[in-house]
C-alpha cells in the first residue's frame, strides 16, 4: 500500500515539475530581438543592410541570406525610440547611395516610401513584387560660391533606388508609415502659412485613420517645436490611442504640451540669401542653434563677424548658425555682397519681404542680436561679444 501511495505522488509531481520547468524555460527564452524577413523571389544582392534611425542614434544591421530571403535581426529595445527603417546596399563611396524603397497602392494611389516602419512583433515577412529602378542626382552640400553665375556650387551624389511593389501587406504600422513618407510635404512645409491649416488637418485625418501608429506619433514628437502654436500639436495628439499616448514619444509630447513656463522658438519660412528659396529659419533642432539678427548697414554687426567666424570654426560640427538679415528690400543687394565679400560659411535668410512680421515675432530685436536656441526649442538671448556669454555657449555645447 505504501508503494502505491509513493507511485501516485510521483505521478502527480512529474507533470507539475514539467510544467514549472517549461514555464521557466519559456521565461529564459523570452525574445530580445525582432526579425524581418525580406523575400525577393530570387536573390540579386551580395550584401544588404538595415538602417534604423532613432532619437539618439542611427544603427546598421547586416542581413543574412537564406535562399532568396534576407533575414535581419535587431534588438527589441531599439523600437521605443526609433522612427524610420531603411534597406540599402553598401556602396563604399561618398558620392553614391544604393537604396531599396517600396511602392504601395493605398486608396487607388500609388505611393513610394524610401523609409518605413513595421509593427513591434516577433517576425515581419515582406514579399517584394515587381521591381523598377529610379536614378537621381542629389545636391549633397555647398562647396563654393560661383560669382560669375551668381549661385552656389554643390557636390552631387548619385542615388540608385531599387523600387519594389508590395501588394499583400496588411501591417497597419507599415501602411501608416508609407502614407507618412509619401505625403512628406505636410512635414517639410509645416511653416508654409498659405497651406498651414490644410497641413494640420491632413495630419489629424491621417492619425484618425491610424491611431495606433508609432511612426506618426514619432514624427509629431520630432516636429512639435516647429508648429506655430501648441494647440496645433494638441489637435493632432488628441487623436492617438491611449497606447501611443503612453509610449515614449507620447509621454514626451505630453510634457511639451504641459510646460507653459518657458518660451519656445517660433520657426518660420524665410527666403535664402542666394537663391531666395523659402526655408525654415532653423532646419535642424538636434543641435544648439545660434540665430543671429544682422544687417548690411549695421557697423556693430559687421564688427561681430570675426567673433562669429571663430565660433563657427571651433563649433561647426556641434552647432548650427543662421543669419537673419534685417535689411529692407532696398539694401538686400548690399547684404548679398557682404555674404560674398566676408566669405560667410553659415546659412543666411532674408527678412526683407516680411520685415514687420519678423520684428513683431521677435520683439523688434536690436542689432546685432543672437538667440541661443536649445534642441528642445527653448531659447535665450546672448551677447557673443561678452566673455561670460561666450563661456556659457561653449559650456552648453559641451554638455549637450
Amino acid at each position: 500500500m505504501q508503494k502505491r501511495k509513493s507511485f501516485s505522488l510521483l505521478v502527480f509531481f512529474i507533470p507539475v515539475f514539467i510544467g514549472v520547468n517549461s514555464c521557466f524555460t519559456n521565461h529564459l527564452q523570452e525574445r530580445h530581438t525582432n526579425v524581418i524577413r525580406l523575400n525577393f523571389g530570387i536573390n540579386e544582392y551580395k550584401e544588404l543592410m538595415l538602417k534604423i534611425r532613432c532619437v539618439d542614434s542611427t544603427f546598421h544591421f547586416t542581413g543574412s541570406l537564406d535562399d532568396a530571403s534576407w533575414i535581419f535581426e535587431y534588438p527589441l529595445s531599439l523600437y521605443e525610440k526609433c522612427y524610420a527603417f531603411n534597406f540599402y546596399i553598401p556602396t563604399h563611396t561618398h558620392t553614391m547611395q544604393h537604396e531599396i524603397s517600396f511602392m504601395q497602392i493605398i486608396n487607388n494611389d500609388t505611393l513610394r516610401a524610401p523609409s518605413f516602419m513595421f509593427d513591434n512583433v516577433d517576425t515581419v515577412i515582406i514579399n517584394a513584387g515587381i521591381k523598377t529602378k529610379i536614378n537621381t542626382f542629389w545636391d549633397e552640400e555647398p562647396v563654393a560660391w560661383d560669382s560669375v553665375n551668381n549661385k552656389m556650387v554643390f557636390v552631387q551624389s548619385l542615388i540608385l533606388d531599387d523600387v519594389y511593389f508590395l501588394n499583400d501587406i496588411t501591417n497597419q504600422e507599415y501602411l501608416s508609415s508609407v502614407e507618412l513618407a509619401a505625403n512628406h510635404y505636410f512635414i517639410t512645409n509645416v511653416m508654409d502659412t498659405a497651406n498651414y491649416d490644410n497641413i494640420i488637418n491632413l495630419y489629424t485625418k491621417t492619425v484618425r485613420k491610424y491611431p495606433d501608429s508609432h511612426s506618426l506619433i514619432a514624427m509629431l514628437y520630432r516636429l512639435k517645436k516647429q508648429y506655430l502654436i501648441k494647440d496645433n500639436v494638441r489637435k493632432i495628439y488628441d487623436n492617438f490611442s491611449d497606447k501611443q499616448k503612453q509610449s515614449y514619444f507620447g509621454i514626451e509630447i505630453h510634457k511639451f504640451l504641459s510646460d507653459d513656463t518657458v518660451f519656445y522658438f517660433k520657426n518660420t519660412l524665410l527666403p535664402t540669401w542666394d537663391t531666395e528659396t523659402p526655408e525654415p529659419i532653423i532646419i535642424d533642432f538636434s543641435k544648439i542653434n545660434l540665430v543671429i539678427f544682422s544687417a548690411s548697414w549695421c557697423a556693430p554687426c559687421i564688427a561681430e563677424i570675426p567673433i562669429l567666424k571663430k565660433i563657427a570654426g571651433e563649433l561647426s560640427d556641434k552647432i548650427e548658425m543662421v543669419y537673419i538679415s534685417m535689411d529692407e528690400t532696398t539694401t538686400v543687394d548690399a547684404w548679398k555682397k557682404l555674404m560674398i565679400d566676408k566669405e560667410i560659411t553659415w546659412r543666411s535668410v532674408l527678412a526683407a519681404y516680411n520685415l514687420e512680421e519678423i520684428k513683431e515675432q521677435f520683439f523688434n530685436p536690436g542689432l546685432p542680436a543672437v538667440l541661443m536656441v536649445y534642441p528642445d526649442g527653448k531659447f535665450e538671448t546672448i551677447e557673443v561679444r561678452y566673455d561670460a556669454d561666450l563661456k556659457k555657449l561653449y559650456e552648453n555645447v559641451d554638455n549637450s
